[in-house]
């Protein structure tokens, strides 16, 4: 009897997550590029800040999936690779590009932006000075630890690791391991241990 009733509560769990990804799609239809294996959990929005709403495109690869509450904002494109997660609450802003690769492993809580506001005219608001923009790339088989902070521009090569709570300013290299405010080398996954 156990057996009968696990089998019935995952495939119902199934069909509804399922049933959530269809009404994402249909919702947000002409600004996804979405494989049939890809998941999205409840409560996934997309916000386009502004009527150049058709300029917003988001693609998710093969069995991408991403939980409930993420916010997708802005102009620009992002794309997330394969057997790529995204963790609850997390949000992306793009007015340019954020490129995910493939096993990327996203915790909960991480902002990933590709833009800042201009602030270097101080007799204009900060607001009314529009935004600076680049794009961001996260390689394959990274590790984006719980309320990381990615900032404009930033590359994040293969099998790097980025310790929880970290501020990515600048680009972190090949398995490394960064951690800090802003983030800093702590050690290299391909160091030998003594």
């Amino acid at each position: 009897m156990k057996k009968i009733y696990c089998f019935f509560i995952v495939n119902f769990i199934r069909i509804k997550l399922r049933l959530v990804t269809l009404s994402f799609k249909i919702k947000y239809y002409p600004y996804l590029s979405f494989h049939s294996t890809a998941r999205v959990d409840k409560r996934v929005k997309i916000d386009f800040h502004g009527i150049l709403e058709n300029k917003f495109k988001l693609t998710l690869d093969k069995r991408v999936k991403i939980y409930n509450d993420v916010f997708f904002q802005g102009l620009g494109h992002i794309t997330i690779g394969e057997n790529t997660y995204v963790g609850a609450f997390s949000i992306f802003g793009s007015y340019d590009s954020i490129t995910i690769g493939k096993n990327v492993m996203i915790a909960q809580s991480v902002s990933i932006r590709d833009h800042n506001h201009r602030f270097d005219d101080l007799d204009i608001p900060m607001r009314l000075q529009g935004i600076v923009k680049a794009p961001i790339v996260i390689e394959d088989d990274v590790w984006i630890g719980y309320g990381v902070i990615i900032n404009k521009g930033v590359t994040v090569k293969k099998g790097a690791i980025l310790a929880a709570g970290s501020v990515i300013t600048k680009d972190v290299p090949a398995y490394a391991v960064v951690g800090g405010v802003p983030g800093k080398i702590i050690k290299y996954r391909t160091d030998k241990k003594k």
